[in-house]
């Protein structure tokens, strides 16, 4: 049999990642991410030393595309209240996994591990900020009324994000997202210059 291609361990991650997404960090094994990436079991083994060692590696990538994802450009062309749900949606995709509440059990094991925490910080702290930018513009285009404290109120809005998303764990991308508009219009509601359904748009 013809020896694949040499497969960066990047390429590994990412594929093993897809696989774990499908069949849950504590399910998965290293067989189907061998036929995920054409190579051997024990290539992986040899590689990555243990399951938890893979799938803890391979979850630190995820973090480290989302973070990218977060600075890309379409961030960037987010605008006021729009936007605000707009980002909500491409949150709602960046978590979406056939398992997503196995995922989060498996954050509260990260939480141990420096690197880990500092990733998540970071992860958070970029969603704050651009939070807090697009209140700002929604305020100025009054779409919003003044809020006495954005950079406060935005931390308030990015624990409700992040709360939600553990409490609806169970559900898909769709799911996430229904909740996720419903709960930020009713933050919201307070401070929205005209009433909207964002849930329905």
């Amino acid at each position: 049999m013809a020896r694949p291609k040499n497969t960066s361990d990047s390429e590994v991650l990412s594929a093993a990642f897809d696989v774990i997404a499908r069949e849950g960090f504590e399910s998965f094994t290293f067989e189907q991410v061998a036929r995920a990436t054409h190579l051997s079991p024990a290539a992986l083994v040899k590689r990555f030393k243990s399951k938890k060692q893979m799938a803890f590696l391979a979850r630190n990538q995820k973090w480290d595309e989302n973070l990218g994802q977060v600075n890309a450009e379409k961030i960037l062309q987010l605008n006021g209240l729009t936007g605000l749900f707009e980002f909500l949606r491409l949150i709602a995709k960046s978590v979406d996994s056939d398992r997503l509440g196995e995922h989060l059990r498996w954050l509260g094991t990260e939480a141990e591990d420096p690197k880990a925490r500092k990733k998540v910080a970071a992860y958070f702290g970029e969603t704050r900020k651009i939070i807090q930018r697009l209140l700002e513009e929604a305020v100025a285009r009054k779409e919003l009324k003044k809020i006495p404290d954005v950079k406060d109120y935005a931390m308030t809005l990015e624990a409700l994000i992040q709360g939600a998303i553990f409490q609806f764990g169970f559900l898909n991308e769709k799911g996430i997202q229904k909740h996720l508009t419903s709960r930020m219009t009713s933050a919201l509601r307070p401070y929205l210059e005209h009433d909207t359904d964002f849930v329905n748009l």
